[in-house]
């Protein structure tokens, strides 16, 4: 249950910050907002923040209804008189979009009584139409919105200027905090000392206010519609605008403003592909290099019948990939081209692994689900049930954990180093990642650190993901899945899994069973060389893992009877706070991706399963199927 002035305590807190973070580049109006909100009577306050988060951008006194503001009219009359907020007539559009059917049927009987008779059984639309050709949508717009009704934020509530500079992402705002005040993300304690922040004079806050603007213009001004769609007058005039901007890189040495400009262009020029303007299109991808820019070249090369120089930036593509997606989408491009030109194709590359089929019988719990989510997830279920098996002291459980397993282990053990105090990495506390995470910068500004902890990884130390996983347990990290380690469920093998010395216990302090077996599957060499694979894109790669991970487990027989010894120690000391024992046993893993009827492998998905074959890890692929 949230406190009743949750928002506004938010609200306060963002501008707390901003003040803080901020402070000496604020400029008057800014400043003179703080101050403003700070004079206002609790009641006023509270119905600012409020507009603030309806969506408008009109307001009517009567749509308003807080219990906790104990005064509307006033609060409505002190806002006003601080300029806060100011009377408007709405546009006639949405006016009549925003009017209930009854509303604009009670307007109409008031303005005239020689009405239609069954004007109730008219449609919203039919009643604008009559309101046209009766001449009377004049009246009814004066009485939808009559003088001193209809008001909007003024100018002068820059709130969303703050919210910018409190998060330093467009993807964020207030509703953040309601997520942490309702306890679902528990964030990490990192700094956001000013030493850190993304912006350090006026004139890279204002870029950051001029590239909002565009990005908003793009997106709700028409520009990112249907090619049909657009006013190429309007969108010539965007054009010039962002190719007008300066280089934040050069000039202010601000990566953040950068990347934020080469997306505008991306998106700009691909708009003019679209469009059928190959040339300008190229001029604009020509400003970056950012993927997926020579990829998106080379088909306007393409477009244009420049087969041989779209080849040559393929090649260049194929040669120095600067993520891997641009690595596969080059290899399909190269084939096209060659074709294109009329030479042999390059033989297609389709990676190394086994596959096998699987016909299983659908349960009565398979029968229940429906949709194709659910029939992903009980194909993948189903598999791993059906793949678990005891024969004697040797047992193979097969677990579902598609990306979450090696993402949460790539997590854990670079947990300190994602959440470093790195400049412009962090600008509140609100984040479940560095701002670089996925940016071609992230790996290279922490390099040293991240090299000294494969370094470690590769010599067998993987103490730092048992470390983190007991101190970190349940903060929020973009790369942990912490329910992961909770759903393992032994009951129906208990049994069997005490003649192996395992037991299933889930003590808080206890190493999840899960995750026991993984570090025991897998060596810290073969992590570091994982880790590696993925910090070269760690976008693309942080998906396609196999669905299934097969652990198979072999105690060994000499042992048996110390290992019963210690699970009657085990069932006297309930209390006994020590992690499951499989110091007696051999684990070992292979990785399985379920596919179902019709389902298909995806790249990244067979870019993992070559990649787990060739370094040690057997990973196939099962192509599952219904006997009925």
């Amino acid at each position: 249950m949230l406190p009743t002035y949750y928002y506004l305590s938010n609200f306060q807190l963002m501008l707390e910050g901003v003040a803080r973070r901020y402070g000496d580049l604020l400029d008057e109006v800014e400043l003179g907002f703080i101050d403003t909100f700070s004079a206002l009577t609790p009641d006023a306050q509270c119905l600012l923040v409020r507009l603030i988060s309806r969506k408008g951008p009109w307001f009517c006194e009567a749509q308003l209804n807080y219990s906790e503001i104990e005064a509307i009219p006033d609060a409505i009359s002190a806002l006003c008189g601080h300029s806060l907020i100011c009377y408007e007539q709405p546009d006639e559009s949405w006016l009549l979009h925003k009017s209930t059917k009854a509303e604009l049927s009670q307007a109409l009987v008031e303005i005239s009584q020689a009405l239609v008779k069954d004007i109730s059984r008219l449609k919203k639309s039919e009643l604008i139409q009559y309101a046209q050709d009766a001449g009377l949508l004049p009246h009814l717009l004066r009485r939808l919105a009559p003088a001193q009704h209809w008001f909007c934020l003024s100018p002068q509530a820059v709130y969303r200027r703050f919210e910018l500079l409190y998060f330093e992402r467009m993807s964020q705002s207030l509703s953040q905090f309601i997520l942490a005040d309702l306890g679902i993300h528990n964030f990490e304690a990192y700094s956001t000392s000013i030493a850190s922040r993304s912006f350090n004079t006026r004139a890279e806050i204002e870029g950051l206010y001029s590239l909002f603007e565009l990005y908003e213009e793009f997106e709700e001004g028409g520009l990112s519609g249907k090619p049909s769609e657009i006013d190429i007058k309007k969108f010539d005039s965007f054009c010039q605008r962002i190719t007008e901007l300066p280089d934040f890189t050069k000039e202010a040495g601000n990566e953040k403003l950068n990347r934020m400009t080469q997306g505008l262009w991306l998106m700009a020029a691909r708009q003019l592909e679209r469009l059928g303007y190959f040339e300008r299109a190229l001029a604009l991808y020509a400003n970056t290099a950012r993927p997926p820019s020579r990829e998106r070249r080379a088909r306007c090369l393409n477009k244009l019948g420049r087969d041989d120089e779209a080849l040559g930036l393929v090649e260049l593509m194929l040669a120095s990939p600067m993520e891997e997606s641009e690595r596969l989408v080059a290899r399909r491009l190269q084939k096209s081209l060659h074709r294109s030109l009329g030479r042999a194709a390059p033989k297609p590359w389709q990676g190394e692994f086994d596959t096998f089929k699987l016909e299983c019988q659908r349960t009565a719990t398979d029968e229940s689900l429906e949709g194709e989510e659910s029939n992903a997830q009980r194909v993948e279920q189903c598999a791993a049930r059906h793949l678990s098996t005891m024969q004697g002291d040797k047992l193979r459980l097969c677990v579902e954990v598609e990306n979450r397993l090696f993402c949460s282990l790539f997590g854990l053990a670079f947990w300190d180093i994602i959440f470093a105090d790195v400049g412009g990495a962090f600008a509140n506390h609100y984040q479940s990642r560095p701002s670089d995470m996925y940016q071609s910068e992230f790996y290279p500004r922490r390099k040293q650190a991240i090299d000294k902890r494969l370094v470690a990884l590769a010599s067998g130390d993987t103490q730092m993901i048992m470390d983190h996983f007991h101190q970190k347990r349940g903060i929020t990290n973009d790369w942990v899945h912490w329910p992961l380690f909770e759903e393992l469920n032994l009951d129906l093998l208990e049994l069997s899994l005490l003649e192996l010395g395992i037991t299933n216990r889930q003590d808080k302090d206890a190493m999840p069973l899960l995750l026991h077996m993984v570090l025991k599957a897998f060596s810290g060499a073969f992590l570091a060389k994982l880790f590696r694979q993925m910090l070269f894109d760690l976008r693309y790669y942080r998906t396609g893992f196999p669905d299934l991970i097969c652990f198979h487990l072999t105690a060994e027989h000499q042992v048996t009877e110390r290992l019963a010894t210690e699970h009657r120690a085990t069932e006297r000391h309930a209390t006994d706070d020590r992690a499951p024992s499989l110091a007696h046993n051999r684990v070992t893993a292979e990785l399985i991706e379920v596919k179902g009827p019709g389902d298909a492998l995806r790249d990244n998905q067979t870019i993992w399963l070559d990649w787990f074959n060739r370094n040690g890890v057997k990973a196939s692929v099962c192509y599952l199927s219904w006997l009925d």
